[in-house]
Order: structure tokens, then C-alpha cells, then sequence
């Protein structure tokens, strides 16, 4: 990739595009338990890093939602994807809704997985001072990633390593920022874009009544699945069900 380009990790030759993106705690690693269980003839993803993440873990930039917008598109035509459908999980489903808003003739359909709206997540001051600790502390990190589970130290372990790894401790703040200031509500209530918002039945904070009051309240075309027995990290948790989840979705909007 260029040093213009999100780095990018592309799974499958299908005629169907899917574009990727991870959350604000780790990479597009994240979705490796998934790849196994994608059907690859049917459709191509890309994985994609957000500036200073794993790939693009170098590339610096303002982090704002505008810019991961932006840098979607850029990749997008990098890739030759005139149309692609788009899936954000938890920081990145605000950017779903960004590029349905932005580019509405080219995304053909979104998946918000346990996600962030539009409205963004503005926090109480003791719960702020929490989330910006997880960006140095690591003990901080590991009670979040477990709270947010309900899994075992050795989960909340290697999603520290991951983090730690493979995201610039500089960007951690500056995307947090941006989950906590966004919003942009007006501009994607009553979009067509058909979505498919999964959520997790043991996420304590992004459950299916927080989906009933954001997505679906904006999105005409939304439909909802909870996944049983997981938590936030589905494509981790749950990949086998999870992947046939989301095909199934796919397979009703591609063409």
C-alpha cells in the first residue's frame, strides 16, 4: 500500500465487495477467527486498518470520522470498488452511517456490529477518566475487554498484547475523542441503505435497546439480530455463527 492508502488484508476473490473495519481497541486481526468461515468464492473483503492501526499503524492523521470516511473511499477506488457493501464494528459502526451519508449511490448495504452510532458516546466525566486510562494502564484495558465479555483474564491478556502491538499508544486518545464528540444524527435519519445491526446479548452497554433507539429509529431499512451467549466481540466469540449471520445478510443484498 501506499503511503496515501489504509493498509489492507483481502480475503476472497468473489464479485461481491466487502469492506471491514475493526474497533477502537484493536485491528483488522481482530476479525482473523472469521476467515475461516467466509465464503471467498462469493465475495472479496478487505480488511482494513484505520491510520494507526496494524497495517497503516504509521499513518498519522487527524482521526475524526470525516477522515475515516474519506480514507474508506480512497480505499475503495484504490481497490477498483465502484460499489461495496461496508461493516464497522463497536468505534467503526458510526462510520457505516458516515458512509451511507457520504456516498449513498455507492454503498449497496452496512453492518453495524455492536456499534457506536451517529450520535457518538458522550461519557460522564468518571467514566471518560476510565476509557483514557485504557489507553496506558494495562489494568484498566483488561477490566474493560472483560466487563465488555465477561470472558477470562487470559482473553482480556491477549487483547492487551494485541492492542499494545499493533495500535500507536498517539492515535488511542484521538479516536477516543472521536467516539465521545461525534455526531451527525440529521444526516442519517431515513437513509435507504439497507443495514443489519448485530448486537450480543452479554454486551452490557450496546444492547438491542440501545439499537431500537438509534439505528432502527433512523433507518427505515434496519434490521436487528442478537446473537446468543456472546459478548462484544463476535467475530471472536462466535465466528462460525457469526460469518453465517452476516452472509446471509449479504446474500439478500447482493446483485
Amino acid at each position: 500500500m501506499t503511503a496515501d492508502i489504509l493498509g489492507v488484508t483481502l480475503h476472497g476473490t468473489g464479485p461481491e465487495p466487502v469492506l471491514v473495519l475493526h474497533d477502537w481497541l484493536g485491528d483488522a486481526s481482530t476479525y482473523a477467527p472469521l476467515w475461516p468461515y467466509l465464503d471467498g468464492k462469493r465475495y472479496t473483503y478487505a480488511f482494513a486498518d484505520l491510520r494507526g492501526y496494524g497495517r497503516s499503524l504509521r499513518l498519522m492523521g487527524a482521526c475524526t470520522i470525516d477522515e475515516v470516511a474519506a480514507d474508506c473511499l480512497a480505499l475503495a477506488d484504490h481497490l477498483g470498488w465502484r460499489h461495496f457493501h461496508i461493516m464497522g464494528h463497536s468505534m467503526t459502526g458510526m462510520a457505516t452511517q458516515r458512509l451511507a451519508a457520504d456516498a449513498p449511490s455507492r454503498v449497496k448495504s452496512a453492518m453495524a456490529v455492536c456499534p457506536l452510532s451517529a450520535a457518538g458516546n458522550p461519557l460522564p466525566d468518571e467514566a471518560a477518566a476510565f476509557f483514557a486510562r485504557t489507553c496506558e494502564d494495562n489494568d484498566a484495558f483488561r477490566r474493560l475487554v472483560k466487563y465488555v465479555t465477561g470472558l477470562s483474564d487470559q482473553w482480556a491478556e491477549v487483547k492487551l498484547r494485541q492492542n499494545r502491538d499493533r495500535v500507536a499508544p498517539q492515535c488511542r486518545p484521538h479516536y477516543l475523542r472521536m467516539m465521545q464528540t461525534t455526531h451527525f444524527v440529521d444526516e442519517v435519519r431515513g437513509l435507504a441503505t439497507p443495514f443489519l445491526v448485530v448486537v450480543g446479548d452479554r454486551d452490557p452497554g450496546l444492547d438491542a435497546a440501545a439499537m431500537e433507539r438509534t439505528f432502527l429509529a433512523w433507518h427505515p431499512n434496519a434490521t436487528l439480530m442478537v446473537m446468543p451467549n456472546c459478548g462484544h466481540y463476535p467475530m471472536q466469540e462466535c465466528p462460525p455463527r457469526f460469518a453465517q449471520m452476516i452472509e446471509d445478510f449479504l446474500d439478500s443484498q447482493a446483485g
